[in-house]
């Protein structure tokens, strides 16, 4: 072979070198989808395609959100997907032509954080998964004990942010200024139930295993558990008075908490021993953001403002007095006050939804030529299943479930 001829065939083979190192680093630092993981974490994996974090992107309610605001300003794109895309914040996909960009809140996310900076993550690489043990060893991948992924401040960098000086999701901050963070009891604790099992397959049974639902606001089984209600009646000459203390007695932060378009709402109505109604009133517990001219926005990028915020902090007993002029004899009182936890926003294809759920109700009958004294009401809470069934049907409405992607299947829709 000829000096020239030679010359060529390093050249050639200096750049398949080159372009095979190339591919290895292109291939070290692609982002793998959540099917990948489960082959070994088969629960983890069902409990996370079942989850809001799984339908971050897909979930109609922020469809709508997400284009108008971007309709408003195209800068709040990469402001929005931060959170609802986080991936993204690897791959700058804003436009999603890569599957991963579609599936919300995924694995390869949480599970490469190195650490949270206010509202931003910083991220480690792509092939050390961190997890919450220090004994992990697997084939599958390097593994790395990470504390942050047990502590609340993990999911300040989505559950806690800002707009135009005008704080909006504060969910954080209501749990680290409240008793639960002096308890030493994090967001996993509630949010993530932990269970002995196994955390992947083939691996050692654990004493904690957390579980990957992310349970909230749109869960029956925590609507139901989150309000302790109790009530007095008194006779006051001709009048009735009705006092209602309403306890957030176990929720690590305010309720509602999260975006402003969340509300509960107590309902209370007196009637006579013929069931004929005599007063009714309610009560609204929210916060609600007004625009640089002050009209309410559920908009929350266009607030300048926090008009008001009257809701219940963690372990805060609020006292509701309602008082009341009786009816011509009147001899028999019969009570009842129910809070209902309420989601209003516009989705996808339809104009306006509104999830509206039953929490709590209290009943209490008093004979009025009775002493005046002050008697314990039955608590009548909604049954599980019944709740179970209502949000399940709401959440069929208001949220598009994807199918399960096959390895390497890859998603176009937006």
């Amino acid at each position: 072979m000829s000096s020239k001829g030679i010359f060529i065939f390093k050249a050639m083979l200096g750049i398949l070198v080159f372009w095979a190192t190339l591919s290895a680093q292109a291939a070290a630092e692609e982002l793998q989808i959540s099917y990948s993981c489960a082959s070994c974490h088969e629960d983890r994996y069902n409990e996370w395609t079942r989850s809001m974090h799984a339908l971050a992107v897909s979930d109609p309610i922020f469809r709508a959100a997400y284009t108008r605001a971007i309709i408003s300003n195209p800068e709040y794109r990469d402001y929005c997907l931060t959170c609802h895309s986080p991936t993204t914040m690897r791959t700058k996909d804003y436009n999603f032509s890569k599957s991963i960009s579609l599936e919300g809140v995924t694995c390869i996310f949480c599970h490469t954080v190195d650490g949270v900076n206010k509202n931003s993550y910083v991220f480690g690489k792509v092939d050390l998964i961190r997890g919450p043990y220090g004994d992990s060893k697997t084939d599958a991948h390097a593994s790395e004990y990470s504390d942050l992924l047990t502590k609340s401040e993990f999911c300040a960098g989505c559950h806690e942010f800002s707009m135009n000086g005008v704080p909006i999701s504060e969910t954080y901050s209501e749990w680290k200024e409240g008793p639960y963070a002096a308890e030493g009891i994090q967001c996993q604790d509630c949010h993530m139930e932990a269970i002995r099992g196994f955390a992947a397959k083939d691996g050692v049974e654990r004493e904690k295993v957390y579980r990957h639902f992310w349970y909230g606001g749109h869960s029956g089984q925590f609507l139901e558990k989150a309000f302790k209600m109790e009530s007095q009646i008194q006779r006051k000459g001709n009048n009735a008075k009705v006092t209602l203390s309403i306890t957030n007695s176990n929720v690590g932060h305010k309720i509602p908490s999260g975006f402003p378009y969340r509300k509960v709402i107590l309902n209370f109505m007196a009637t006579n021993g013929e069931g004929k109604e005599i007063f009714a009133d309610e009560r609204v517990y929210t916060k609600t953001l007004h625009d640089q001219y002050g009209n309410e926005v559920y908009d929350f990028w266009k607030a300048s403002s926090i008009a008001m915020d009257n809701r219940i902090k963690p372990k805060e007993t609020r006292t509701e007095v309602f008082e009341f002029e009786l009816q011509d004899g009147t001899d028999k009182l019969e009570i009842q006050a129910t809070l209902n936890y309420q989601l209003e926003a516009e989705v996808v294809s339809i104009s306006k939804e509104i999830m509206n759920v039953e929490i709590a109700k209290i009943k209490e009958a008093k004979w009025l030529n009775e002493a005046p004294v002050s008697s314990p009401a039955t608590k009548e809470m909604p049954a599980p299943g019944w709740i179970g069934f209502v949000v399940a049907l709401i959440a069929a409405v208001l949220f598009i479930r994807r199918k399960k992607p096959e390895k390497g299947e890859r998603s176009d829709d937006i």
